[in-house]
């Protein structure tokens, strides 16, 4: 399939653009808002089997947004898609000891897409109206996680840490509120990540 392929060009040339937009010395005028701020690479999390993209921090890096574009392969998951993921965090605080940094605890949001003709925002003519309450294309989900970083001056990097995230979808919400023995795996899926912070 090409598409992973292409996407992931051009992840690579925003990210790449973004990259070197925020080269610039200090003392040079800072980079316009869109100019993403840091790129993020995740495993699983319910976006697909990995996922990367740029994201954009404010309010001294409390707040984050993110763009992920994921893709889980047909060996993995029984069918090859993609995902376009928008995801929102909040950091209320952070920990420093020595040169590492800790955000014990992060709470978020996140819409996800995902393409293809056997996902659907409004439900297929071939189902009686009200016979499936949510959307296969649209996904929203709860996160909550933490993260460990530090400079990393010798690669260039201005920050690069580790994160997990504990995500639940509103599917999964919903059957775990109507009865949770229906979910077998768990309400939350496990996410893995990495942000370099330019």
């Amino acid at each position: 399939m090409a598409r992973p392929w292409l996407v992931g060009g051009l992840l690579a040339s925003l990210l790449l653009t973004g990259r070197s937009a925020r080269a610039e010395s200090p003392e040079q005028a800072a980079a316009p808002w869109y100019v993403p701020d840091h790129a993020a690479l995740q495993f699983a999390g319910s976006i697909g089997m990995l996922a990367a993209g740029p994201g954009w921090a404010f309010l001294d890096e409390q707040l984050e947004l993110e763009v992920l574009v994921g893709w889980a392969p047909k060996a993995v998951v029984g069918a090859d898609f993609v995902t376009l993921t928008l995801k929102g965090q909040w950091h209320p605080f952070h920990l420093t000891h020595r040169e590492w940094s800790f955000r014990p605890f992060t709470v978020g949001a996140a819409f996800s897409y995902t393409f293809g003709d056997d996902y659907y925002l409004t439900l297929p003519d071939r189902y009686v109206s009200g016979y499936y309450w949510f959307k296969t294309a649209l996904r929203p989900a709860l996160l909550l996680g933490g993260s460990a970083g530090r400079s990393v001056p010798s690669l260039g990097l201005r920050h690069l840490e580790g994160y997990y995230e504990l995500v639940a979808t509103d599917y999964r919400i919903v059957q775990f509120l109507q009865n949770p023995s229906t979910v077998k795996t768990g309400l939350f899926t496990l996410a893995l990540g990495a942000r370099v912070r330019f």
